[in-house]
């Protein structure tokens, strides 16, 4: 679908429900711009995530570290969350960011098919239930497959627009900026924005 027309309906459904919206942002990248991250990796960045999170609920990283590199998952880890897990100590500051990984986590399933979607609430309850916690994720990995192209291209265009809401005019408190910073950041690089993760950028 042409991303102009994306924008457009992304807008007007934005529009209804009284968020505030931009009609002069420009559209999101286009396909040939970017290189999409296939199923096995998203999948496999889900698992890796599910460990590093515990970092911000008294996990022992130790513990922690061993599970991801004994499950093939250590690579999946970006450099910033190797340097938590092998930190003697993380500040509060750093747990709390980690604690937003949850909604990475929540758009990246989306990606896969395993969840819905709804950028007006937060994560699933039942979330961490859908992914192989403290087992071999082979079989999880090995089945993962990416919805449409397209779909993701539709709410990497939402979050935008959203982001761009949260940093205008979120006085009705619609929008958690937190959850649409986590999902924008998580589905930009899904959609290959960028291939490092810690790299997407996140200007309005």
């Amino acid at each position: 679908m042409e991303l102009e027309l994306i924008k457009q309906r992304n807008k007007a459904y934005l529009d209804s429900i009284g968020i505030i919206t931009n009609a002069s942002l420009p559209t999101i990248e286009e396909l040939i711009e970017v290189k999409p991250q296939g199923a096995e990796s998203i999948a496999k960045r889900i698992c890796a995530l599910s460990y590093v999170i515990g970092l911000a609920y008294g996990a022992d990283p130790k513990q922690l570290r061993d599970y991801l590199k004994s499950y093939g998952l250590w690579e999946s880890v970006t450099y910033r969350e190797k340097r938590l897990l092998e930190a003697e100590l993380i500040s509060t500051k750093e747990q709390n960011e980690i604690r937003w990984m949850v909604e990475s986590m929540q758009a990246l399933a989306w990606s896969l098919g395993i969840v819905e979607l709804d950028n007006l609430k937060n994560c699933d309850d039942d979330l961490a239930d859908n992914f192989p916690i403290k087992s071999d994720p082979s079989e999880f990995i090995k089945e993962a497959s990416r919805v449409s192209i397209y779909d993701i291209q539709k709410n990497c265009d939402l979050l935008y627009q959203m982001h761009w809401a949260c940093n205008h005019d979120n006085s009705q408190n619609q929008l958690d900026k937190g959850v649409i910073c986590a999902r924008r950041s998580a589905l930009d690089w899904v959609y290959g924005v960028d291939p490092e993760w810690e790299d997407i950028p996140m200007d309005t």
